[in-house]
């Protein structure tokens, strides 16, 4: 029978969780700042700290790392409904806002697009990790005010997402400022011609 010490040495080190992390974090950064063309598997290890051979004996190719990556921000904890169409549609509005700029979400999307078609797997992972779920979170406040009779019955939930979505994309695009209070008067003019009017 093995002792404790001779049963870690068969089995080998736990893999430190603090690593992947790192590598993660590395890929992301890097995917922000020099999109897909400029990553590789030596440039993401020395930006994380650690060994190609520890990026190789948790990812098999470049493709399957930034996959990871991008899982590794995927969207969770989205706000919590309170019944309000309006306080609901902020929170996710603050929520994306925030998210976007913690992960430099915008730098990554950016450098997807600019190296179409090359990188349609790479926005096709994009779509499933972060942007169609939080679609997702707004059309179903859309939904959910339309079902309350506080928004029109005529509206497109998806519509309505795509436009208050997509004034963070305009804005940040000009360079405008997106600053306290923004969420509110984004969805406040978007909700003007959506509120339902007895």
């Amino acid at each position: 029978m093995l002792g404790d010490n001779q049963t870690r040495t068969r089995m080998g080190r736990p893999r430190d969780p603090s690593k992947d992390a790192a590598v993660l974090e590395a890929t992301i950064n890097l995917l922000a700042q020099v999109g897909l063309a400029g990553i590789s598997i030596d440039r993401v290890a020395a930006d994380a700290g650690v060994s190609k051979v520890t990026v190789y004996s948790r990812w098999a190719n470049k493709e399957h790392l930034i996959a990871a990556a991008l899982s590794h921000v995927q969207v969770t904890g989205l706000p919590e409904p309170t019944g309000s169409a309006r306080t609901d549609l902020i929170a996710h509005l603050k929520a994306m806002h925030q998210a976007y700029d913690e992960s430099r979400g915008m730098a990554i999307l950016g450098n997807c697009l600019a190296s179409e078609p090359a990188s349609g797997e790479l926005l096709d992972s994009i779509r499933r990790s972060t942007i169609l779920p939080r679609r997702a979170g707004f059309a179903e406040v859309v939904r959910a005010g339309i079902e309350r009779g506080e928004l029109r019955s005529d509206i497109d939930p998806e519509r309505v997402t795509s436009m208050i979505i997509g004034v963070l994309y305009a804005d940040h695009v000009a360079g405008l400022s997106l600053d306290r209070g923004w969420e509110e008067s984004v969805v406040d003019d978007v909700l003007a011609g959506a509120a339902r009017r007895d």
